[in-house]
């Protein structure tokens, strides 16, 4: 892990894509703030929480999650394919096995992923705190057959803290998505295009997985439960997957 951060702290364009997407949430702050400014009204905390999505359009939750597979193998899951192009590879192959040099590169892909989005999240929640501490919570409406939005609203940062925690582990997982195909491929053009295809094909489904990443929406554990089902079963089977062909079967 300390390995895996000193390579992205000291490559450009890691360091470049991290502040993006420590930024790309700063944005609906700023949004919100114009709102607060132009409306005269105070907004509560948790409402404006980036994954609240209380901005209009939604753009910068669209242009961070839609993508985040693509953020994240640039933020450093596909490293495997320049040790691969430079040779190092099979220098770490050779010293470590190949079973430790692929967990290895999972389970830091994971780390990575999870703790991005993590600090991202944490950065936008103390931003949101500090401008709109002033704000209350007005919502005094529920779903009386919808559990979980009931407890959202009367519970407000309870939810934000059980959908971030939900939200960095999807992120961990897509960056273990992208980490299993760079490894799998080893080609930037195809391990770009699976991962992408894979994540974005569960996004438009009906079912949607961006309902993981909407507290206060009205989707009830009947609906988020079979969702989260379908997106672990894809994320754990795929990797597991190409880690066991790679490590058992594949001698080139």
């Amino acid at each position: 892990m300390a390995n895996e951060l000193y390579r992205i702290l000291h490559t450009k364009l890691s360091r470049s894509i991290f502040l993006i997407i420590l930024l790309i949430p700063c944005i609906e702050v700023v949004q919100l703030l114009l709102v607060k400014f132009q409306s005269g009204h105070e907004l509560y905390p948790p409402f404006s929480f980036f994954l609240s999505g209380s901005s209009r359009g939604h753009m910068t939750q669209a242009l961070l999650l839609w993508f985040l597979p693509l953020f994240l193998l640039l933020l450093g899951s596909d490293n495997v394919i320049q040790d691969y192009q430079t040779g190092s590879q099979n220098i770490f192959i050779s010293k470590y096995g190949k079973k430790k040099y692929f967990s290895y590169k999972l389970a830091t892909s994971f780390l990575v992923s999870f703790s991005a989005m993590f600090l991202s999240l944490l950065l936008n929640f103390i931003l949101v705190s500090i401008f709109f501490m002033g704000g209350k919570n007005t919502k005094e409406y529920s779903l009386p057959d919808n559990l979980l939005f009931t407890l959202s609203i009367e519970h407000p940062y309870f939810a934000i803290m059980l959908f971030t925690l939900t939200a960095c582990l999807l992120s961990g997982f897509a960056g273990l998505l992208g980490a299993s195909f760079s490894l799998f491929f080893q080609d930037r053009k195809y391990s770009y295009s699976a991962a992408f295809f894979v994540w974005f094909f569960l996004v438009i489904r009906d079912d949607s997985l961006m309902y993981l990443f909407q507290p206060f929406a009205e989707y009830g554990f009947d609906t988020l439960l079979p969702v989260l089902a379908t997106a672990l079963i894809v994320f754990i089977s795929i990797p597991t997957l190409i880690y066991f062909y790679e490590v058992k079967f594949n001698d080139g």
